[in-house]
């Protein structure tokens, strides 16, 4: 099943990046990615929810994995209302900030404590290699993210545009922080493999939120850009994680 899944994800994720190599009309583009946007965060939770209830209520990996879902969920509903508006107001892109952005940032919290709980559970120690390449990785993810969003705090005319740049600002760079630090503790074997998905899927979803900000703050961004493909692609990661684990545990 995992397997057969994850080749369904990628038939529906890849022909977004292809569509204008083929001359699909825009519109059709347009409301593919935001029909994808809502359909593969709320599966992907629908898949960690799965695999959290094969554990008992006591174990840790049962709160791992009900906080990754969580955190999925919360993007598919900041989709949801992200699509909401171009049906309000016939077909224009939505703004930002929008309501649609309180669902997306509480994605980075789910998946931080998570990250924390797991951690905590495997009773290791994270080397200083991997505490030394997390903050570099930070730090440079900060240095982006402060760049690419000086435009917006310079023009931030509300504190709901100036707190939600600021969150995004932060948030972001302590993901890929986090992913990094995770990755420096895993062991290899069946059990640690499905987390090398969670963390390329994160790895994704980091490139396209990057990707997202610099063409945005261009005004080049569009929805249906091909760029949408690494958060369809990067929850498909992280479902057939759940999967993965799932398989291996269940009795």
């Amino acid at each position: 099943m995992t397997t057969v899944i994850a080749i369904i994800w990628i038939v529906v994720s890849v022909p977004l990046a292809l569509f204008p190599l083929f001359g699909v009309d825009q519109k059709i583009i347009f409301n593919y990615s935001l029909l994808m946007q809502v359909i593969t965060p709320i599966a992907a939770a629908f898949f960690c929810y799965i695999t959290a209830v094969v554990f008992p209520k006591d174990d840790a990996m049962r709160k791992v994995w009900t906080l990754l879902g969580t955190g999925m969920l919360c993007w598919g509903i900041g989709a949801m209302l992200f699509a909401v508006y171009p049906l309000i107001y016939q077909g224009q892109e939505t703004p930002y900030p929008w309501y649609s952005d309180i669902g997306y940032l509480f994605l980075v919290p789910c998946v931080l404590t998570a990250f924390f709980v797991f951690k905590k559970s495997l009773y290791v120690e994270v080397p200083v290699w991997g505490l030394i390449t997390a903050a570099a990785f930070f730090l440079v993810a900060l240095a982006l993210s402060i760049f690419f969003n000086l435009s917006r705090f310079a023009g931030s005319d509300s504190f709901f545009l100036f707190a939600v740049t600021l969150l995004y600002t932060v948030g972001d760079p302590l993901l890929l922080g986090g992913t990094v630090v995770i990755g420096s503790i895993l062991a290899g074997g069946a059990v640690g493999r499905p987390w090398w998905f969670v963390l390329i899927g994160l790895v994704l979803y980091y490139a396209a939120d990057l990707a997202y900000t610099y063409l945005v703050v261009g005004g080049q961004y569009a929805t249906g850009n091909a760029i949408d493909t690494g958060w369809l692609l990067g929850f498909g990661c992280i479902a057939v994680a759940a999967l993965m684990t799932r398989d291996l545990f269940k009795e």
